[in-house]
């Protein structure tokens, strides 16, 4: 049997005295109990401090790890926004092109776009996240699809400007601007009359407007009628380059004579709801050579 210790134990507010026996194995034990605890506070204290730090460094780059995905969020909108600029500039360009009756070189639009070059990426991507760089590989992409697209509307931008140059005469006769302001109530084409509901062809457009509005030329012509016609009421008609011919109906009076040479920009009427009219509106059309055709496909602004 092992050599036993004895642990007196007396209370303050007693004179009884208490004594406990241990042996020197118990003994051992407690003490490296007590080591053990001493030893794994120590370390626990150890640690919390070490993560305090690690998350008081952790917080900033959390911080600043969420303002850069805000900011490449805002630069994937403005990457959007200029796709929808570019969108914009070719539906202008072609617009313009019809103006100038200039085609489109069929060759630019089989470019291919497409590709990602390795020296256009970050160098340490390896490094992000697979999301991060998926994110990162498809601005990359719209990038290139962008700055392609922007040297191409560049091109053709300069190919209408020495077009525009060269014709700039008949581009000044060639309708170009809404002759009215105010809102579209019909457009070109087949559509049920607003009189029998059934079906006709409509060979303008109708704007309504208020009475008495301006109403302008929209390239420069001569003036070859201004009469009461019908169910169109007062109406003017401008003579302009390459068998152009311009209509104006239901007008409140008319402010032009015959002979008398007009410029784009010119008030040549008002607008009223003479004729055989629903309200007042301005009934405009454009004739080529005696064919009606679609107004919107000259109005530039």
């Amino acid at each position: 049997m092992g050599k036993k210790y004895t642990i007196m134990v007396i209370p303050s507010n007693s004179s009884r005295t208490r004594r406990l026996s241990i042996t020197r194995g118990m003994l051992i034990l407690l003490f490296s109990g007590f080591c053990t605890l001493a030893g794994t506070t120590l370390y626990l204290a150890q640690e919390r401090i070490h993560t305090a730090k690690n998350l008081a460094k952790l917080s900033p780059l959390e911080k600043q790890n969420h303002t850069q995905k805000e900011l490449l969020e805002k630069f994937n909108v403005k990457l959007q926004s200029l796709d929808n600029n570019l969108i914009q500039l070719k539906q202008l360009e072609d617009q313009l092109r019809i103006m100038a009756s200039l085609k489109r070189d069929k060759r630019k639009d089989d470019l291919g776009v497409g590709g990602v070059s390795k020296d256009a990426l970050p160098e340490d991507l390896e490094k992000l996240t697979p999301s991060e760089q998926r994110f990162i590989r498809r601005l990359n992409r719209q990038f290139q699809d962008i700055e392609q697209r922007a040297a191409e509307q560049e091109s053709a931008f300069k190919d209408l400007l020495r077009a525009f140059r060269d014709k700039s005469v008949l581009l000044a006769h060639t309708p170009s601007i809404w002759p009215v302001k105010g809102w579209l109530s019909s457009s070109f084409g087949y559509r049920r009359s607003p009189f029998t509901n059934r079906r006709e062809f409509h060979a303008g457009i109708d704007v309504v407007a208020r009475v008495g509005t301006p109403i302008f030329a929209p390239a420069d012509g001569v003036v070859i009628s201004t009469k009461r016609m019908g169910g169109f009421g007062k109406t003017v008609r401008i003579q302009h380059m390459q068998g152009i011919v311009t209509t104006y109906a239901h007008n409140s009076v008319n402010l032009v004579k015959v002979g008398q040479r007009v410029r784009r920009g010119d008030i040549i009427a008002k607008v009223g709801s003479t004729g055989r009219s629903t309200g007042p509106h301005l009934h405009y059309e454009v004739r080529i050579n005696g064919v009606a055709v679609n107004p919107r496909l000259y109005i530039v602004k």
